[in-house]
């Protein structure tokens, strides 16, 4: 009788051990660890895949236009729902983690009209595009979930409409009427892939 209550006492001993062991362990893991997964999950973005791409050629613009002083960031999205305009197309575009020290933000961005999408990456000066299968129906929406997939949940998308006349003005080398409210410029490609080109950090 009195070797089963000292197993009895020994075995409940070894369990409640065993529970504070765990418990000491989650509440470690819950105080130090899962914060700073929550920061990584919540502020970095994914590299986007890039299977072919090529170097942009940009249509050099007219010169002029004085640069503000600010921070980058892109100007935010109106919450209306967008269409893409006859001729033109839909721009949505968000940062990308940066290399430290550069003078740049590197960007994603995706370039949608009435029959092609591209992709399109911007690291300092560098500028890559590429075609991706045209989505059936296509629409901002198709942008948002590409947004999402390619860069991940921390994406911080915006997304602007360019209209046909504004694709004129790029392809003849003018400054895009946007550019007031960009920091950056719109510029196009001679394929006539849409994007901005960030400013310099401090420009």
């Amino acid at each position: 009788m009195l070797k089963r209550f000292i197993d009895g006492v020994v075995f409940g001993c070894g369990f409640a051990l065993a529970l504070a062991v765990i418990w000491a362990i989650w509440s470690v893991g819950m105080v130090y660890f899962m914060p700073r997964i929550m920061e990584s999950v919540a502020t970095t973005t994914k590299e986007p895949e890039f299977k072919r791409p090529v170097d942009a050629q940009i249509v050099d613009p007219a010169p002029g236009g004085a640069r503000e002083n600010r921070d980058f960031s892109f100007f935010k999205n109106s919450e209306k729902r967008m269409q893409i305009p006859p001729g033109g197309g839909i721009l949505a575009m968000s940062p990308m983690n940066t290399e430290k020290g550069s003078k740049r933000p590197s960007t994603y961005q995706l370039w949608l009209t009435d029959s092609k999408l591209w992709q399109i990456r911007t690291v300092e000066e560098k500028v890559e595009i590429e075609e991706l299968p045209y989505p059936t129906n296509a629409s901002v929406t198709d942008l948002g979930r590409l947004m999402r997939k390619n860069l991940g949940f921390s994406a911080r998308q915006s997304t602007m409409t360019v209209a046909d006349f504004e694709l004129s003005r790029l392809k003849a080398g003018d400054a895009s009427s946007h550019d007031d409210s960009l920091n950056g410029k719109l510029r196009i490609s001679v394929e006539g892939v849409v994007f901005v080109q960030p400013d310099p950090y401090g420009t």
